[in-house]
């Protein structure tokens, strides 16, 4: 049996507490604004950022997807303050493991995210 209390087993919890309270907090987000974004992903107009936010894959987007990406990222900056004051970390942590888990949980074969050379690549 493990005991909580050594290091490497509570850093383990610590990050599985995070990542549900993540998750918790992010499914809500997601299912307000899952059909616009999910179709502008679809058309391969916007694409996950490495940090946690949405941007136009396309060099003009529309007036619309332009402000799609500025609700989505509002609300999501929201949650990510929210969670980095609750458990004491930067906020920039906070939006680099939601677009981790975003881009391997949630993104679909065809969808785009940037890479760490910051190039849009299809999933």
């Amino acid at each position: 049996m493990t005991d909580i209390r050594t290091p490497r087993s509570w850093n383990s919890w610590l990050k599985a507490a995070f990542a549900a309270l993540l998750l918790a907090v992010m499914l809500p987000l997601a299912a307000a604004h899952a059909d616009p974004l999910d179709d502008a992903r679809s058309a391969g107009l916007v694409g996950e950022r490495p940090d946690g936010y949405v941007d136009a894959v396309t060099p003009s987007p529309t007036p619309q997807i332009q402000q799609l990406i500025s609700n989505i990222n509002a609300q999501r900056r929201s949650a990510y303050q929210t969670l980095a004051a609750q458990k004491g970390v930067p906020v920039e942590e906070v939006g680099a493991l939601a677009a981790e888990k975003t881009i391997s949980q949630r993104l679909k074969p065809g969808w785009y995210y940037m890479n760490s050379a910051g190039q849009w690549v299809k999933k």
